[in-house]
Formats: C-alpha cells, sequence, structure tokens
C-alpha cells in the first residue's frame, strides 16, 4: 500500500493518514476545486452587488420627501409663496433663493439642482453603470432644449445666456449669444444645427409651422433622447444590464402610448406618427403598435389596451373623454404608471441598479412636484388644482 499513488502524500508530512483517509481528502480538495471553477463566474455578480451597497444605502438615508402625500400636502399648506420657500429651505432645498424670490428663480434653481444631483449620483455610483448615467443625461439635455425653444417663443431666451449651468451638451458661449439673439422657433432650431439636436428639430420644423404646437418638436427630442438611452443600455454588462434594459421597456411602452393618444386626441396624420414611436416596448410589440395606430378614436386605442397594464389606469379617464382636462388626465395617470413600475423594479432589483432608476425618476417627479405647488401658489390656483398635477406614492392616487 505505500507504494500506491498516495505514498508520496504520506512522505510529504501526512503519515498519520491511511491511505484512504488519504483518498477522501484529495478527492474533497478535487471536488471544492471543481465547485470553485464552476462558481468563478459569479465573482464579478458578488462584486458588483457589493460595489452597489454604499449608494443603495445613501440613497435609502436621503430620501426624496416631496414624492409623499403627506409632505406634499404640508407643503400646499403654506399660505403664500413666500412661506412656501421658507419651507423648502428648511428642509433642505432651495439654499441659494431668497425667501422673497419669484418662482422663475425657483425653477431656475431646481433644475440646476436635478442636474448636479444625477452628475453626484454618478459619481458615487458603481463604474459598471456609469454608461446608463451618461446615457440618462441626454434627458437633461432635452429638458434644457425645450426650455430654450419655449423661451424664444416668450422673448425671454437672454436668460439662458447668462446662465451656463443651463446650457445643454455641445453648447458653447458664441452658440448661446446666437440662440439669445433668434427672433423666432425656426431662427433658434437652425443655429442648434451645430448641435445633435439640430436635425431632429428640423425634421419637425414643417410640422411645428403648419400647427403652431410644440407636440412633434418636443417628440421629435425625445425620441432622440430614447435612442441613445437604448444604445447605451445594451453595452451594460449583461450581468448588470436587466435593470436598466427593463426600464428602457418602461418607458417605451408609456411614451408610445402618450405619442398615440395625444395623436388621435388633435386628428394628427396617422403616417406621420411612426416617427415618434420608440423600439424596445416590453409590452407593446411593434406590430401592435401599427394596430393601435390605425384605431378610430381615442377610446377605441384604450380599448384595445385591455388586458396590459395601461388598462386600469387610462379606463377611468376615458370614461369623461372627451373634456378640456382629458389629455392632461391621461398624462398625469401615465406618469404615475411610470413611478409605479419604477418602485416595482427597485424592489425586483434592490441589490444593483433598481434604487438608482428609482431614484433618478422619484427625484424628477419631486422636483416637477416643487415647480407645480410654486408657480400654482405664484398664480394662486387653490390646492385641488395643484393636487391633480402631482405624482405622489401615498393617499389617494
Amino acid at each position: 500500500m505505500t507504494n500506491g499513488y498516495f505514498s508520496p502524500l504520506f512522505d510529504a508530512g501526512l503519515p498519520f493518514l491511511t491511505p484512504m483517509e488519504s483518498g477522501v481528502v484529495v478527492l474533497i480538495i478535487a471536488i471544492l476545486f471543481i465547485a470553485l471553477l464552476s462558481t468563478a463566474g459569479y465573482f464579478p455578480v458578488l462584486l458588483a452587488i457589493t460595489s452597489y451597497t454604499p449608494v443603495v444605502a445613501r440613497i435609502k438615508a436621503k430620501g426624496v420627501p416631496f414624492i409623499e402625500y403627506d409632505r406634499l400636502m404640508e407643503l400646499l399648506q403654506s399660505g403664500s409663496l413666500p412661506d412656501c420657500i421658507s419651507r423648502l429651505k428648511n428642509a433642505g432645498y432651495l439654499r441659494d433663493i431668497n425667501p422673497d424670490g419669484s418662482s422663475e428663480e425657483v425653477e431656475e434653481e431646481i433644475l440646476t439642482s436635478w442636474y448636479k444631483e444625477t452628475a453626484l449620483l454618478r459619481s458615487e455610483s458603481p463604474r459598471d453603470a456609469w454608461i446608463f448615467f451618461d446615457a440618462y443625461h441626454i434627458f437633461q439635455d432635452i429638458a434644457r432644449v425645450k426650455r430654450i425653444i419655449r423661451l424664444v417663443k416668450n422673448h425671454r431666451v437672454r436668460e439662458i445666456a447668462e446662465n451656463p449651468v443651463l446650457w445643454p451638451d455641445g453648447f458653447t458661449s458664441d452658440l448661446a449669444m446666437k440662440v439669445a439673439n433668434a427672433e423666432t422657433v425656426n431662427e433658434c432650431a437652425r443655429f442648434l444645427q451645430e448641435t445633435r439636436y439640430g436635425t431632429p428639430l428640423m425634421d419637425a420644423l414643417v410640422e411645428y409651422e403648419k400647427e403652431g404646437s410644440f407636440f412633434y418638436l418636443d417628440y421629435a427630442l425625445d425620441c432622440l433622447a430614447y435612442d441613445e438611452l437604448y444604445r447605451q443600455a445594451s453595452k451594460v454588462m449583461t450581468y448588470l444590464a436587466s435593470p436598466y434594459r427593463e426600464f428602457f421597456a418602461v418607458l417605451a411602452d408609456i411614451e408610445n402610448v402618450r405619442t398615440l393618444l395625444r395623436a388621435k386626441h388633435t386628428g394628427r396624420d396617422p403616417d406621420a406618427v411612426p416617427l415618434c414611436l420608440l423600439p424596445g416596448g416590453s409590452e407593446i410589440p411593434s406590430w401592435r403598435l401599427v394596430q393601435l395606430n390605425e384605431m378610430m378614436s381615442v377610446p377605441d386605442i384604450i380599448r384595445q389596451l385591455s388586458g396590459t397594464k395601461f388598462e386600469s389606469v387610462l379606463t377611468p379617464v376615458v370614461r369623461a373623454y372627451p373634456s378640456a382636462d382629458s389629455m392632461f388626465e391621461f398624462d398625469i395617470a401615465l406618469d404615475r404608471l411610470e413611478f409605479s413600475l419604477v418602485s416595482k423594479l427597485s424592489l425586483d432589483y434592490y441589490h444593483s441598479g433598481g434604487p438608482l432608476l428609482w431614484y433618478l425618476v422619484s427625484k424628477e417627479f419631486e422636483l416637477r412636484n416643487i415647480r407645480i405647488i410654486v408657480s400654482g401658489l405664484s398664480d394662486g390656483l387653490s390646492s385641488d388644482v395643484i393636487t391633480r398635477m402631482l405624482v405622489f406614492q401615498g393617499g389617494d392616487t
């Protein structure tokens, strides 16, 4: 027996083991080695989960207070705009705004805070998620461009030229001065040809000038943003990509339904609508979008959505259709659905990108809620009217 396969093991310092015991030891070592090899691919996943832990903990500790119904109702109880600003300052918001600031100053500060918050979150997130954050930033740039276009329309664009923080990516001081001198939206769009926003705007300009509506301009820019997000999300590592890809699929479905409802409500040419539809939805494939676009009316579209996640949120609204507030009610219903679905994603992918996505979306809705309340108080709107515009959790949604 001492001349067997395990004799060298005895000679190496295990003379107290019998050949049988030595065989068992070697077998156990072999099994452990095979198990290690078979699970090696999971180590990057475990490391990725660990890398998300600090930023998820910070998000949970910081919270997003003004998406909570009770906190929003407290803010709505403000007796005046200065009182509202003071309450926000006590909650850690609007640090650079005086209590007697205007609603326009508040809006500018809120937008700037949104940009800074997203940049901070990216810097604290795992490097593997940076690609998605870089793509998500385009939504903020698109928001800047939309605001610039509306300021041009209202002859107030010099405010942008004086504040580089509000310039979208690709803007320079020379371009900002050109845009500041634009007399019309058409002229502004032509100046923006120097940037990536120029081509989509020019393509939509004919319809804008024909109808005088920002519908096509907005959706041309939105399509640019979603295309960039879809393209960048595909680059996220496979074992980390699921929350980001599901997030995009949710957004694509919601925005496609929103586009179809608006287009049908306003009687737009069905042949032009596909230009504004997004690929990659999870519940409404391309062939279904074609079918929905062929429906004769808004109620017909919603009936065709029976059995989808849209049925329960849109059916109560369509019962009062058509009314002056119908499209507003549809938009709010879809916004609240988005918030609900992203909240679910945050639980499904709690140990990876889920909480980050929830925070991004929640923060965007929170800042919008604050802007709505501040503007509403400034314009003398009632609490009931303002509440209808808000997206929140808790309360009667």
